[in-house]
């Protein structure tokens, strides 16, 4: 990937990592009580987000998610009415996340001075790292959203901010009309997005979204359209 100085490199997802930042507790303001309840609150939703990424929703027993994290069943109920309650919440977690990271990392003065490839390249890599990170969620909110659409809802908001940024971005630096340019920049987006949906919910090939190559290819493909260089 290449360097620069205006905008540090985000780093490989690893397991039980998110690329998005966790939201901190004011706990130490918290009442002992009050303080081990939302650690165990959080603990089961970090459990849930990690047992998402690797199989279905349906599949996930509230007993495995009480048991990643060495508490009672009891204590799950405790807390949330049912597991699709605690569903979502840790959607609600996630996409307060995602919302934050997409609010600070894509804040057009970041990239004033980054040559136009380098911020093609990491911007398409932010977009991975975030979607892998969250793949779980967002693969249940994908299946859920064929009975409800409005699950889909928050991650369309998301992706849709995203793209305003990246028009933000992008549109002046193009060597084309604004309007020209601007539909330019939200249909590559769209297709994207397109890949990494698909690759969540299909998990397709050639470049699964944990290849780390993946993020390269989008870069290309983009710059391409965009008439950029690579």
């Amino acid at each position: 990937m290449p360097a620069s100085s205006s905008a540090a490199p985000a780093a490989k997802p690893t397991k039980g990592t998110s690329a998005f930042p966790t939201v901190a507790t004011p706990s130490i303001l918290q009442p002992p009580r009050q303080r081990r309840a939302r650690e165990t609150e959080q603990a089961l939703l970090d459990a849930g987000r990690e047992l998402l990424a690797q199989r279905d929703f349906a599949a996930v027993s509230v007993a495995q998610i009480a048991a990643a994290c060495e508490v009672s069943v009891g204590a799950f109920y405790g807390r949330f009415r049912d597991k699709q309650a605690f569903f979502e919440s840790l959607r609600t977690l996630v996409m307060q996340e995602t919302g934050e990271s997409i609010s600070r990392y894509l804040r057009v003065e970041r990239w004033d001075d980054v040559p136009t490839d380098v911020l093609l390249e990491k911007t398409m890599r932010f977009v991975v790292l975030g979607c892998h990170a969250n793949r779980g969620v967002i693969k249940a909110s994908l299946k859920h959203a064929s009975i409800r659409p409005e699950e889909w809802l928050p991650h369309r908001e998301s992706g849709e901010a995203v793209v305003e940024r990246m028009v933000a971005l992008l549109v002046p630096r193009l060597p084309l009309p604004p309007a020209q340019a601007e539909l330019r920049v939200r249909f590559a987006m769209q297709a994207v997005f397109s890949i990494v949906v698909n690759a969540i919910l299909n998990d397709s090939g050639p470049l699964p979204l944990d290849d780390e190559r993946l993020p390269g290819e989008m870069t290309r493909m983009v710059a391409a359209y965009l008439a950029q260089p690579a």
